[in-house]
């Protein structure tokens, strides 16, 4: 068998080592668990239409770009504009941002399609392509009168490089059930555009499903609220854009049968982990700050249960001592 020349050898293994590397990096990168989430609030721009209000809109998202996210969220039909079909000149638009900024973003517009209009949350990757699209599943009463129609019933998730999202839209804030759907489909964060905060519904709903809750506004404050439902950041007179670093994952637990548990966590790993302690609710909250250490492998490691699954175990035990009738 004849051997290639030294130097064509050489060139060989150069493309090969050329064409492995890309493929072994994406293999070994680890995903990003702590996203970088922005929201805007259009507070202060009533009054405001058109290419004005678009534009004093996305002057806001650029002063937001200097917190590097991840994924940016708008507030509910932001351009206050006619229906537009998708893609169209404000999805464009936006495309255009999300790809200068290697950013994902959500875009609240009312869509026209197939001959209805729909109140609609579009997704944007960072590539500016669209993935993505929820329609309001409960328009108001005057939004079915000016021809707004319902979503389909049954909320969709969408798969993100960092984690799972899912979106609510303004008047959805009602119907509990989506929540508990978009937890149970594994939403990591629910985004909500919106005319309003709505901030006790979701202080109760961030706690209820212990998921990250992020609001944007057309009027008053945008906020990110944590899994216990706290404000984690929020918009107000001096800065109409919010950004917080979320790390995915974070859990909560009843105290019983942890305390011990978690001061041995904190010893063990320090700076890695973050607890929160509720102590007013017998709870404690535990996250990872180590892109090398998940929360999934403390639960392993120190066998611990999960306030849900603790939750869930209590009724399975009740059920079977109780009286049949």
């Amino acid at each position: 068998m004849k051997r290639l020349p030294q130097n064509l050898c050489w060139i060989v293994v150069s493309l090969v080592v050329v064409w492995i590397s890309p493929l072994a990096a994406s293999l070994t990168e680890k995903p990003n668990t702590f996203p970088r989430v922005v929201t805007i609030t259009q507070n202060g721009l009533q009054g405001r239409s058109g290419t004005d209000l678009l534009g004093a809109t996305l002057s806001r998202l650029n002063q937001a770009a200097s917190f590097r996210p991840d994924i940016a969220c708008l507030p509910e039909t932001f351009t206050d504009a006619a229906p537009e079909t998708i893609p169209g000149p404000t999805t464009d638009r936006l495309s255009e941002w999300a790809k200068a900024n290697n950013s994902y973003v959500i875009c609240p517009i009312k869509v026209r399609e197939d001959g209805k209009i729909y109140n609609s949350a579009v997704l944007i990757d960072r590539n500016g392509n669209i993935t993505g699209r929820y329609d309001k599943i409960h328009p108001t009463e005057n939004e079915l009168a000016e021809s707004i129609c319902p979503g389909v019933l049954n909320p969709p998730i969408f798969k993100t490089d960092f984690g799972t999202i899912g979106i609510q839209i303004c008047f959805d804030v009602n119907w509990r059930g989506q929540w508990n759907h978009l937890k149970e489909m594994g939403a990591d964060i629910i985004f909500f555009p919106s005319a309003y905060p709505a901030h006790r519904q979701l202080t109760t709903l961030a706690w209820l499903n212990q998921t990250y809750v992020v609001s944007s506004t057309i009027t008053r404050q945008a906020s990110i609220y944590d899994i216990s439902g706290d404000i984690i950041s929020q918009t107000g007179q001096y800065q109409h854009w919010a950004g917080a670093v979320l790390p995915l994952g974070k859990r909560m637990f009843e105290i019983d049968f942890h305390i011990k548990k978690m001061r041995e966590i904190q010893s063990k790993y320090g700076q890695k982990v973050e607890l929160n302690w509720f102590h007013n609710d017998d709870l404690v909250s535990l996250a990872s700050l180590d892109p090398d250490l998940s929360v999934e492998d403390l639960i392993k490691e120190y066998e611990l249960t999960p306030h849900s699954a603790y939750i869930q175990r209590a009724q399975n035990a009740q059920d079977k001592q109780r009286p049949r009738i």
